[in-house]
């Protein structure tokens, strides 16, 4: 069959995820993306129209479909996807669910006379603001607090985005934001440009950074708990790890699992925990160490024989051991590692 020529295609944005640009393709018509991959897959595709689009490494089969369709050179395309951007970021360190956004970016667009769209560094699992605007990221719907999920629709000519659940439009006029949410929000881009300076250019240090939240996200004292260390840093007795956060525990990359306020609330603990560097160094701070002994043994958590002949100095990898040697003992049944337990946490930081 010969492959299908739509006669009109937008053009990717520099800064554009492919997705987005697909969306926006497919919106022109009336369309959501798979529908429409499956009409170009029936014009020559096979079975491609099964398979989405993948952000961050995507099949170059699917490319030349819209590419060919759009009139537009696939290696163009190539080009956008996260993997050809931030060749040298660990996978762990790119959002592969929802995509939160920022509201004032697409009032932005649309003060611009453009269409809307999704910028690709929103799926970078340590930015949860926005440093143009100064403002958190969304990926709840302002109007029905549901999970958001943008589909793009014409209005007044140019492709606004809408809540896939409740079809409101997602702008920011008409919503005031107070001084202190700005000022947590200031407080927190300076903490997200740190990691993305040690993701680019500090392997050592990223090691350790990667490793710190982990732990943090570890299980508390023994496997199948699903609490998580930090909850250790709140005040509240009893605590339970939310549902939405529960899929973070014990796994190797947490950050990919939380939502934008869990993963900014991880970037203030690990502020106070280990202060302006946000790593760990050679020896962990009292505080730390109080969370990180509370860990059950995980594959990750390292053990090293050198660590035990040093004297004075407690590392990460010596206080894992501790962690393996603790999760031996009988663990006492109001510990607070589960819903229906009792314990006193108190709190650990002033």
């Amino acid at each position: 069959m010969v492959s299908a020529r739509l006669p009109v295609a937008p053009r990717p944005f520099m800064d554009e995820l492919l997705s987005s640009w697909m969306a926006r393709v497919a919106a022109r018509y009336g369309s959501e993306p798979r529908e429409l991959m499956v009409y170009l897959a029936g014009q020559g595709g096979r079975d491609a129209g099964a398979r989405q689009v993948d952000d961050v490494a995507p099949d170059m089969e699917l490319l030349r479909l819209w590419a060919q369709a759009c009139r537009i050179d696939p290696e163009r395309l190539r080009r956008r996807s996260l993997a050809s951007r931030y060749p040298d970021r660990p996978e762990g360190w790119l959002l592969t669910e929802i995509v939160p956004v920022c509201l004032a970016c697409f009032d932005a667009d649309v003060a611009a006379c453009r269409d809307a769209y999704l910028r690709g560094h929103w799926r970078l699992a340590e930015q949860v603001g926005c440093p143009a605007h100064r403002t958190m990221f969304l990926d709840l719907c302002p109007t029905c607090r549901g999970r958001l999920r943008p589909s793009f629709r014409l209005l007044n000519g140019m492709l606004r985005p809408f809540c896939r659940k409740c079809d409101a439009v997602l702008t920011s006029r008409g919503g005031e934001e107070g001084s202190s949410k700005r000022d947590f929000a200031i407080g927190v881009l300076e903490f997200q440009r740190q990691i993305s300076r040690i993701i680019r250019r500090d392997p050592s240090r990223l090691v350790r950074l990667e490793q710190a939240i982990r732990t943090l996200w570890a299980p508390l004292d023994r496997d199948g708990a699903t609490r998580p260390v930090l909850a250790l840093w709140f005040e509240q007795s009893g605590w339970n790890c939310p549902y939405e956060a529960r899929a973070a525990v014990g796994s190797s990359a947490p950050l990919q699992h939380l939502s934008v306020r869990w993963r900014a609330l991880t970037l203030v603990i690990l502020h106070y925990l280990f202060g302006a560097e946000l790593v760990p160094g050679a020896v962990l701070p009292e505080a730390a160490l109080v969370l990180f002994r509370r860990a059950a043994p995980m594959p990750w958590l390292a053990q090293s024989r050198d660590a035990r002949n040093r004297k004075g100095k407690r590392t990460i990898e010596a206080s894992a051991e501790r962690v393996h040697r603790l999760s031996k003992r009988p663990v006492h049944r109001l510990n607070g590692n589960f819903l229906d337990e009792r314990g006193d946490f108190g709190r650990i930081h002033p």
